[in-house]
C-alpha cells in the first residue's frame, strides 16, 4: 500500500511539473517597447519580462542585438530592476553590437517588471530596431522566435565623413580627381546643398571642387612637397563636421636620360609596370644604386594602401614584382616606390576587367 501512495505521488509530481513546463513556456516572455527619440537626447530603453501566471522563474538567458549604425551603447544599468533580485546572480556581457544576459536567483521571479535598462545615444537619425534573437527560462527549450522592435530616431545630424583617406598622392604637374561626394555624406541635404569650405596649409596648388562632379581637383605645375588640405562642411541647419587629409606632391623627372647620368637622381629608377593597361597582372620593375631598406607599396587614387609588394633591406639591382589585382576593381591605381633615404618615386597604371 505505501508503495502504491508513493507510485501515486510521484507520477502526480510529474503531471504538475510537465503543466507547470508547458504552462511557463506558453505565458512568460520578455517584451521591448517600440519608440522615438530625437537625435540630441539619450535614451533610457528598458527590458521587460512579462511572468505568466503561476510561473516561478529560477533561471533567465537571452541574446539581444541592436543598430550599432542608428545608436552608441553607453551604459547597460541594472540598478532597481529585477536582476537585483535578493538571491540573484547576473552575468551581462556586450559585444559589438550584442548583449549577452543571464540569471539565476534562489529565490523565484513571479511578477512582472524591467530586467535591465539600455542607456543608449543616437548617432544618425533613421529608422533601426532593437531584436532579441532568442531566449530561455530556466531549463526548457531555447525560444529562437526573434522579439523585434522599432526605434525611429528624428532630427538633423552634421554631415559625416565616410573612407575619408589620411593621405592622398600625386606627382608634380599631373591632375588628381578625387571623389568627394562619395565620401561626404549627410541623411537630410544632399551634396549641393551643402557648404564646403577649404583651405590649404601652405597654399602652393591648386585645389578646385567642380559642383557638377562632386570631385575635388587637384594639382600642382610647379610645387613638390607636402601640403595639407583641411575643409569644413555645413548642413543648411548649421551643423557641420571638420576634416583634414595630407597631399603628398612627388618629383616627376621629364629627361629620364640625364636622370640616369646624376647621381643626385641615380639612387633608384622606377620603370612603367608593364603591360599597361593590365587584367589582372602586371610586373613592376625598378633599379637600385645602392644597398637599402626598400618599401614598393600600391594605393589607389584615394590614398589607400592596397597592397605591400615590398618592405625590406635588399642588396642594389634590378628587381622585378609581379602585382595581381583580382580583388580590385576597374580604376587607376598608383605604385610608390620608397628607399631609407626618403627618395620617392611613383608611377600611375591602370586596371582594366
Amino acid at each position: 500500500m505505501k508503495s502504491i501512495r508513493i507510485e501515486l505521488f510521484v507520477l502526480t509530481l510529474s503531471l504538475i511539473w510537465g503543466f507547470y513546463t508547458l504552462n511557463l513556456q506558453a505565458q512568460s516572455t520578455l517584451a521591448i517597447p517600440d519608440t522615438t527619440i530625437h537625435v540630441s537626447d539619450t535614451l533610457y530603453y528598458p527590458i521587460y519580462l512579462e511572468v505568466g501566471q503561476n510561473d516561478y522563474l529560477y533561471g533567465i538567458v537571452f541574446q539581444l542585438m541592436y543598430d550599432s549604425h542608428q545608436l552608441d551603447l553607453l551604459e547597460i544599468i541594472t540598478t532597481g530592476t529585477l536582476t537585483k533580485t535578493n538571491g540573484a546572480f547576473s552575468a551581462v556581457n556586450n559585444q559589438d553590437n550584442k548583449i549577452f544576459y543571464s540569471l539565476a536567483t534562489t529565490n523565484p521571479i513571479q511578477e512582472s517588471g524591467i530586467l535591465l535598462i539600455l542607456k543608449l545615444r543616437p548617432k544618425s537619425a533613421r529608422n533601426g530596431q532593437i531584436v532579441i534573437t532568442e531566449y530561455q527560462f530556466n531549463e526548457l527549450a531555447v525560444q529562437t522566435q526573434a522579439i523585434r522592435s522599432n526605434v525611429l530616431t528624428f532630427g538633423n545630424t552634421p554631415p559625416i565623413l565616410v573612407g575619408l583617406p589620411d593621405t592622398l598622392y600625386l606627382n608634380q604637374n599631373d591632375t588628381l580627381f578625387f571623389a568627394l561626394g562619395e565620401v561626404i555624406q549627410d541623411s537630410d541635404d544632399s551634396f549641393s546643398k551643402l557648404d564646403i569650405e577649404l583651405n590649404l596649409t601652405p597654399p602652393v596648388i591648386v585645389v578646385e571642387l567642380i559642383d557638377s562632379t562632386e570631385n575635388l581637383l587637384i594639382y600642382s605645375p610647379m610645387y613638390v612637397g607636402e601640403v595639407v588640405l583641411s575643409g569644413k562642411v555645413t548642413d543648411q541647419e548649421g551643423l557641420f563636421t571638420d576634416f583634414s587629409v595630407i597631399i603628398i606632391i612627388e618629383q616627376a623627372i621629364a629627361n629620364e636620360s640625364f636622370a640616369e647620368k646624376s647621381e643626385f637622381f641615380t639612387e633608384i629608377k622606377l620603370e612603367q609596370n608593364f603591360p599597361n593597361p593590365f587584367n589582372p597582372t602586371t610586373s613592376i620593375s625598378f633599379e637600385i644604386y645602392q644597398n637599402s631598406h626598400v618599401s614598393l607599396r600600391i594605393y589607389d587614387l584615394m590614398g589607400r594602401e592596397v597592397e605591400v609588394l615590398l618592405n625590406k633591406y635588399i642588396a642594389k639591382g634590378q628587381y622585378e614584382f609581379s602585382f595581381e589585382a583580382t580583388n580590385l576593381v576597374t580604376g587607376t591605381y598608383i605604385y610608390r616606390l620608397k628607399t631609407n633615404n626618403g627618395v620617392i618615386k611613383s608611377k600611375k597604371m591602370t586596371l582594366i576587367k
